[in-house]
């Protein structure tokens, strides 16, 4: 029988509302926060005020990083580290989308440990316990918020690389659906396939099990539900919450189970071409399911029953395929690219694109199927469109 571990440390807010219930768990963590945010409209945000506000009225200072860029690299971390030791930082807060959580995650690792950050790359690498840390996410996409992974650029092969220790868990995530109110479609559409891509990747993952499992049924569910409405209408409160929820469970379960196909493929198109990772996890989805389903068409039947499919009387196989055709019609009707070539993918870049996602071993061992470089490179040329 196999063996699996569910490790969950974080406490969790969730609800609208819920970053002013953020004094109720501060106090011990210090009296000088780094507060981590995007170098755009993210650091503009009312909320981030709000944020200062609740810090003061408990005696807590702030000072703000907001140099983050769409997949932060080693040096804008560094230069984070140093900011928050010249200020006598004594915790810090990663407020935004994945990238400004992330950076804050491995800022609040090293703030604590020496060494050079490349060499945390892989699985239980950073020596030591971090700086308390905080996140509040203000996209549905990431889970961040509750996840041991980090994804900073500047790796061994100058690539995005994954940092994955249990010192990365924040002390606090804060969920609160009404700091996703003002993202645009584009955004939402994005970060919310990257939430479903967590949860079909994490379901059929070689390492999923009942708790996680439930999670990503749970979350599967919401995203199909409520995606399309939170792209219509941002302001849509109920289809906000289920998506913030989405993410939230999302994260949870591939913190456990792990990821696929869609992420090694999706990691190595960001760090080649900076396609959005939501963008890039769209396009490819449905492809690696495709690909995936002979493996597990148990676990993909599982999925179209939770996506809202009708899959009474069909084969196994036919039920497993209804999955695929519930994240297509998903697609069909989001403000996303539908091919890579729409992204300006030249067919010339696939033979290194799958060699590159071929060398991200963790996630290739939790994709159902196994997985040959010839196997890569006939996803990406599908996906080319």
């Amino acid at each position: 029988m196999a063996v699996h571990l569910l490790r969950f440390p974080v406490q969790v807010v969730f609800g609208e509302g819920s970053l002013e219930e953020i004094r109720s768990f501060i106090r011990s963590f210090g009296k000088h926060a780094l507060v981590v945010t995007g170098d755009g409209p993210t650091a503009s945000m009312p909320a981030v005020d709000t944020l200062r506000g609740i810090l003061a009225r408990e005696g807590i200072s702030v000072s703000l990083f907001s140099e983050v860029k769409s997949d932060p690299d080693v040096e804008t971390v560094e230069r984070g580290v140093a900011r928050a030791r010249e200020e006598g930082c004594d915790f810090v807060i990663g407020f935004g989308g994945g990238s400004p959580m992330d950076a804050a995650k491995v800022i609040a690792a090293r703030l604590n440990n020496e060494g050079e950050i490349v060499s945390w790359e892989g699985v239980g690498r950073i020596p030591g316990r971090a700086k308390p840390l905080v996140c509040i996410p203000t996209t549905s996409g990431t889970g961040s918020e509750v996840t041991w992974v980090a994804v900073i650029s500047g790796g061994k092969r100058g690539q995005k690389m994954s940092i994955v220790s249990q010192y990365l868990y924040p002390v606090l995530a804060v969920v609160d659906p009404c700091l996703t109110y003002t993202m645009p479609p584009e955004i939402t559409a994005a970060t919310g396939m990257d939430a479903l891509t967590h949860a079909l990747e994490s379901h059929v993952s070689r390492r999923a099990w009942e708790p996680t499992r439930a999670l990503s049924l749970k979350a599967a569910g919401l995203a199909s539900a409520y995606l399309e409405r939170a792209c219509q209408d941002g302001s849509d409160t109920e289809a906000r919450r289920g998506m913030s929820l989405a993410s939230l469970l999302a994260g949870m379960a591939f913190t456990a189970s792990g990821l696929g196909l869609a992420h090694a493929l999706s990691h190595a198109l960001g760090a080649r071409f900076g396609i959005p990772h939501g963008v890039a996890n769209a396009v490819l989805l449905p492809h690696v399911m495709r690909f995936n389903l002979p493996a597990a068409p148990e676990a993909y039947r599982e999925l179209a029953a939770a996506m809202g499919m009708e899959i009474s009387g069909l084969s196994s196989l036919r039920a497993a395929e209804k999955a695929v055709e519930a994240v297509e019609g998903l697609l069909a009707v989001l403000p996303l690219p539908r091919n890579l070539g729409d992204l300006g993918v030249p067919a010339s870049s696939v033979e290194s694109l799958a060699a590159e996602a071929f060398l991200n071993t963790r996630m290739r061992s939790s994709n159902p199927r196994e997985t040959v470089p010839e196997d890569l490179v006939g996803i990406l040329r599908e996906a080319l469109g």
